[in-house]
This record gives structure tokens, sequence and C-alpha cells, in this order.
């Protein structure tokens, strides 16, 4: 039986993931009203907006929460840690904007990060490999001192360093590849990984208490629709994108994105909500695939 302080702290954590994405979505309908209308393109779009202190924080703090919950040990807690690895990426390297926006584009360039704003993105995504660098090297020497080599958690170290190694690689060497293409990349795993989560959910719904009267299997239809819609809406935003990139389809509703951006949006908040309400009493159960306990030090 896990401590009461455990599960309040899972609790808070939690709530604090749904209080962010409402705070976002609240920015966002106030950039609306503002606007007299939807002229954002995209969420992403609000970067260059009155929204963006919101937009890059929210992302910050989600992308932290996300890496601090622990998941079931069945690819849960590796994908929310992607997740949340992917989340600050998407805040702080901005999606591009085309030629017709001030200060824009040099002669000749179709999509860009503005002058303006590339000063501030280098500055972020550099420090952000830096950290992100520093966090894996303390992990990495935790692990080994705790676990020992040849446990779970060390190897469970893979991803998230693959991610980071192939995240330097390409800023060092492909950089205007990841100044125009990164975030779009980056928003894709980020909304997949959540599906996924989702899906877990849906195909392994754990027994014990719940709220709301909702059965285990009554959890388990909930979570099957929510991962189906948002890998549906992925798919179809990201084909879509592509077909524009390459010509293959006009641009006739470039708002088609943010109103994609925004489904995903609350579908990542019903699920939250949904799976914070699954374990509410108990936290989010234990796997079967433990390491033994800790080497002695």
């Amino acid at each position: 039986m896990r401590r009461q302080s455990t599960i309040m702290t899972y609790r808070a954590l939690r709530m604090g993931v749904v209080a962010a994405a409402l705070l976002l979505m609240v920015s966002l309908l106030g950039e609306v009203i503002r606007t007299h209308g939807l002229v954002l393109t995209s969420i992403s779009a609000s970067f260059y907006s009155p929204v963006r202190n919101v937009f890059v924080g929210v992302l910050m703090a989600t992308g932290m929460a996300l890496i601090a919950i622990m998941g079931r040990e069945k690819g849960e807690d590796d994908a929310l840690n992607l997740a949340g690895m992917l989340a600050p990426m998407i805040g702080m390297l901005p999606t591009t904007v085309g030629p017709s926006a001030p200060g824009a584009c040099r002669e000749g360039v179709a999509k860009c990060i503005p002058a303006a704003t590339l000063v501030d993105v280098e500055n972020n995504v550099s420090s952000l490999l830096v950290i992100g660098l520093a966090v894996l090297a303390g992990a990495l020497v935790y692990v080994l001192r705790t676990y020992g080599g040849g446990s779970v958690q060390l190897r469970r170290m893979a991803l998230p360093a693959a991610v980071w190694l192939v995240s330097a690689l390409l800023w060092l060497f492909a950089h205007e590849l990841v100044l125009v293409h990164g975030h779009n990349v980056a928003a894709f795993f980020f909304f997949l990984a959540l599906a996924y989560v989702a899906r877990i959910n849906a195909q392994d719904p754990p027994e014990g208490r719940t709220v709301m009267r909702l059965t285990p299997r009554g959890y388990q239809r909930w979570y099957h629709l929510i991962s189906a819609a948002m890998t549906v809406t992925i798919v179809v935003t990201a084909v879509y994108d592509i077909a524009i990139l390459l010509r293959w389809l006009p641009d006739a509703y470039p708002q088609w994105f943010f109103v994609a951006e925004s489904l995903l949006l609350v579908l990542f908040v019903a699920f939250w909500v949904l799976q914070t309400m699954h374990f509410w009493h108990d936290g989010v159960p234990d796997g079967l695939d433990r390491d033994p306990e800790p080497v002695a030090a």
C-alpha cells in the first residue's frame, strides 16, 4: 500500500497537467476574441502571438510532469518520457512562417523562422540539449550505483539517450533542416506517444477501485475511443500537411491545423482526466517486470 503523501503528490502532478492544458485553451480563446475571429493557422503559430509565454510555459511544465509521473512498465512510462522530452522542444523550436510575415524570410525562401526570433531559438534549444545531457549523465550514474549494470532501469535509458543523441546530431549537422521541420516532427511524435499511452490503457485496464462508478471495462471503452480518435487525427493531419508541402493539395483552409491541434489537445485532456479518475485512489499500478531490490552501495 502506497503512503498517502505519495498518492497526493501523484494526484497533484496529474491535476497540474490538466490545469496547464486548460490555461493554454483559455489563452487561445482570449486571442481569438481579441482578433475577432480565428486568425491563427495553428496552435503552434500562437508562438508569434500574445499567447507565446503561455504556450512555451505550458509545454515546459507539461514536459517535466510527463517525465516525473511514472507509468506502468509495459511501455507506458517510456512513452510518457518520450512525450516529456519532446514537449519542451515543441515550445522552444517554433513552427515556421511564410514570406508574407513581416521581417520573416529572405528572398527565395518559402518557410523560415524570423530572424528576430532565431537568436532566441538558438539559445533555448542549445541550452535544452546541454541540460538534457547533464540529466542523462546524472540518471546514468544513479541507475548504475543503485541498480547496477544489466538492470531494467539501465535498459530503459536507451530510448531517451537515443532521442537526445539524434536531436544533438541533427542540431549540429543538419541545422537548417531542424529549424524548418523540427517543430512539426516533434509535435507528431509527441501526440503519437500520448495516443500509444491511451492504447496501452485500452488493451490492459487494471482492476481496482475507481471513481464515477465506471468499471475497468467502462474505462477501457473510453480509452479505445480516445486512442482511436487521436491516432486518426494525427495521421490525417500529417498526410494533409505533407500533401500541402509537396503541392499535391491547395492550402484552401489554413486554419485546419488549428482545428486539428485543438481536437488533439481536447482528446489529451480527456484521456488525462479519465486516467486520473481511474487511478485516483491507488495511483498507477506497478508492473510485473520489476527489478530486484537496489544493489548495496
